[in-house]
């Protein structure tokens, strides 16, 4: 029986995630330890230090907002389509993808550039994608406030849709842990993973509608928009932080699976490959 319920199923889903939990709350200082030497190494003996992992994102975002939300947003004028200025339209969408594309990234990576931890097996590797993740935040927070000072100042505040924000933020985190976790431990047995996210995120971007509404786009390339899945991550943020209803409900039931399917699935990826890591790294 037990075999059985080790072999997968919604016990099986559970008791991956108790572990997990258990691991998160048991090893609390060696998580915050992990995350602060992420954020403390990431440019060590650079003249700014680690400050420069809160003034990329904010430069490129910056830089998105002058050229799309200045040079383009004068063309466009206050519609049903966009209610409100272009420039909180493509930032509500950029700075999330932004978020994902970084942590995209460094999902690959975060197991073999800690294979002396990995091989350890005292080591809860389980820890290393939950400090990505979070450290991943730490890094956006400043670009996500930047956003909703600008939106709060000159983008017409925000909607009452806003409220749930903890819900948008919620399922986003939920869907970046279980693909940063699949990534992690995927990408040491399938190196080309690497690549391939290299290339899906370079590309992404121009296929989700973070800078553009899917009518702008010709009718035989939308479906790539939809096919997309970090599309209903941009417009669950859309929903909650620039329009004032629900204007994509089927995006939040397609991110609510993807959420909870790309976490479990990478908890059960986790839980399968984790003894045979060792062998790879």
């Amino acid at each position: 029986m037990s075999e059985q319920a080790d072999s997968g199923g919604p016990s099986s889903a559970l008791r991956s995630l108790g572990r997990l939990i258990r691991v998160l709350s048991n090893k609390r200082d060696l998580l915050h330890e992990m995350v602060a030497r992420d954020l403390k190494g990431a440019h060590s003996g650079h003249a700014l230090g680690p400050i420069w992992m809160y003034l990329h994102p904010i430069i490129v975002t910056v830089t998105f907002m002058l050229v799309f939300g200045t040079v383009l947003g004068t063309r466009l004028s206050v519609t049903a389509d966009i209610p409100g200025d272009y420039t909180s339209y493509i930032l509500v969408g950029l700075v999330p993808w932004f978020f994902t594309a970084y942590l995209l990234g460094r999902g690959p990576s975060v197991f073999t550039s800690n294979s002396n931890l990995v091989k350890q097996v005292v080591f809860p590797i389980e820890i290393l994608p939950a400090a990505a993740v979070i450290v991943s935040c730490i890094i956006y927070a400043p670009t996500f406030l930047l956003f909703l000072i600008y939106k709060l100042t000159l983008g017409g505040g925000l909607p009452l849709s806003a409220l749930l924000a903890p819900v948008t933020l919620g399922l986003h985190a939920l869907l970046a842990l279980g693909v940063t976790m699949a990534l992690a431990v995927l990408t040491p047995f399938l190196k080309d993973i690497r690549e391939i996210v290299t290339v899906y995120s370079g590309i992404s971007m121009y296929f989700t509608p973070a800078v553009y509404l899917p009518d702008w786009v010709p009718a035989i390339l939308r479906p790539i928009i939809y096919l997309n899945p970090f599309s209903y991550v941009v417009w669950v943020y859309q929903d909650t932080f620039f329009f004032s209803t629900i204007a994509h409900p089927f995006a939040w039931i397609v991110l609510a699976l993807l959420a909870f399917g790309a976490f479990f699935g990478g908890l059960f990826l986790m839980d399968r490959l984790k003894p045979y890591l060792g062998n790879v790294i």
